[in-house]
């Protein structure tokens, strides 16, 4: 990641930044609307103020002041929000609303809409008996702006809250993320029989993290490059979301059989700018925080006795892993021109991803009937979808799994029996989906020379 992507993302959480630039646009509007007067026979003269200079003042003076009134409840409001979001979902809800491009804007326009009365105060006043017309009631139409922007956000604020609303739109910006295809999903991942151990070749050099905290985004490209450069191999211990410490190995490196001494000064400069760490994870690359922020939910609201809201989380992950079950995930291998293994990233495979979905849920919701339906109905979805045997009977034994935590938690046997039935018809359709596809050797007629796959 370049210095310049790194403060895009940065800037994109910050609340100062577009209200910043609105101070900057209502001081030069202000000033260039101060130097034009329409002409008597203009179509704008009879919408123009028409008041004495004081009143002029007077007015901008009441425009300033009512819309800071309006900024403080817009702020309080927000305020609230945040909160309520904090204590009743997830803590890591907060960033989707700072983030949130309409709540930067609302605020632009307040602020924005203050400058400009306060700034026109300085132009009122200064030749006896005349003022800028045009400027003053550009000043007063931005009071009427502003209560029309504080309506709306009162309504996108309320709406913003509910958990539909929340849900909705944490699944929407991951399916965004792995749309994107980031390292360990899509492609090649965990197809290749990579290095998915910790234990490094002989003779291979560590590399140390430049900092501590999360790696947010890995650039392979810029990695393959560097090591085709230097002639060797990366193997990264350290994949999106992981922490690390600085000074403590984050991967590994050793040179290929032609190659001549390594850089090791050229390659700590690439990895500081392909592998990007901070204080946070972010849905750049990371699939796991949007799974992480939906789980806080469920677990929150099973502990609430919010069983309704569990179940519309456990839905949305269905969504996700339903995304994800088609894809090819796990440790990927990055190659160069040659076909030279040059990067190995470690990445998340489905049975992380199921457990990060169902583990928290299954344990806090083992005795609640509706909790566990909801969680053997997502499995379902995901072994019907899913396109490997491999995966299907990883579907299958967590069901599996499932029932037999709901035997020992379960006092009801009516809902134990209800439960049992369900997974059976789970396991059924998840065998059936085993014969959706035909097996190669009976996929019909293959090319002359061309060798099946065992």
């Amino acid at each position: 990641m370049t210095r310049w992507e790194q403060w895009r993302h940065r800037l994109g959480g910050a609340l100062w930044l577009l209200p910043a630039a609105f101070v900057v646009v209502a001081v030069i509007l202000g000033s260039v609307l101060s130097r034009i007067e329409p002409a008597r026979d203009s179509w704008l003269r009879p919408l123009l103020f028409v008041g004495t200079q004081d009143e002029a003042r007077k007015l901008l003076l009441t425009c300033a002041t009512s819309i800071v009134g309006v900024l403080a409840l817009v702020i309080g409001l927000t305020m609230v929000a945040l909160q309520m979001a904090a204590n009743r979902y997830s803590p890591r809800l907060l960033r989707n609303f700072v983030r949130d491009r309409t709540t930067q804007l609302i605020l632009g326009v307040f602020v924005g809409g203050f400058t400009y009365n306060a700034a026109g105060l300085y132009t009122v006043g200064v030749r006896p008996g005349e003022y800028p017309r045009l400027a003053v009631t550009v000043g007063l139409s931005a009071l009427f702006v502003c209560i029309g922007a504080l309506i709306f956000y009162i309504d996108r604020m309320v709406h913003s809250i509910q958990i539909d609303r929340v849900l909705a739109t944490i699944g929407t910006r991951t399916v965004h993320t792995i749309a994107a295809s980031p390292p360990g999903v899509g492609r090649n991942a965990g197809s290749d029989r990579v290095i998915t151990d910790t234990t490094p070749p002989t003779g291979a050099i560590a590399l140390l993290a430049p900092k501590s905290g999360y790696v947010q985004t890995v650039q392979p490209d810029r990695l393959v490059a560097a090591a085709s450069r230097l002639g060797i191999t990366i193997q990264l211990v350290a994949g999106v979301g992981s922490h690390v410490v600085a000074g403590t190995p984050m991967g590994w490196y050793w040179p290929t059989a032609s190659a001549t001494a390594c850089d090791p000064v050229a390659l700590r400069k690439v990895l500081a700018t392909a592998v990007h760490t901070d204080w946070e994870r972010t849905r750049q690359q990371d699939v796991e925080v949007g799974f992480l922020q939906i789980v806080d939910i469920a677990v929150l609201s099973i502990h609430n006795f919010d069983f309704n809201t569990a179940v519309q989380s456990v839905n949305e992950l269905s969504i996700l892993l339903c995304k994800l079950a088609p894809l090819p995930l796990g440790p990927e291998a990055f190659a160069d021109g040659s076909g030279t293994t040059r990067l190995i990233v470690p990445a998340p495979v489905m049975a992380d991803y199921l457990d990060v979905a169902c583990g928290q849920i299954l344990r806090r919701g083992a005795s609640e009937p509706v909790a566990l339906h909801a969680l053997l109905q997502l499995l379902r979805d995901v072994g019907t979808l899913s396109t490997t045997p491999e995966r299907r009977t990883l579907v299958a034994d967590k069901v599996s799994e499932l029932l037999e935590i709901a035997r020992r938690s379960l006092q009801s046997a009516d809902d134990l029996a209800s439960l049992t039935a369900a997974a059976e018809v789970a396991l059924r359709r998840i065998g059936a989906a085993r014969h959706t596809e035909p097996p190669p050797e009976t996929a019909g007629p293959q090319p002359a020379g061309r060798r099946l796959a065992g």
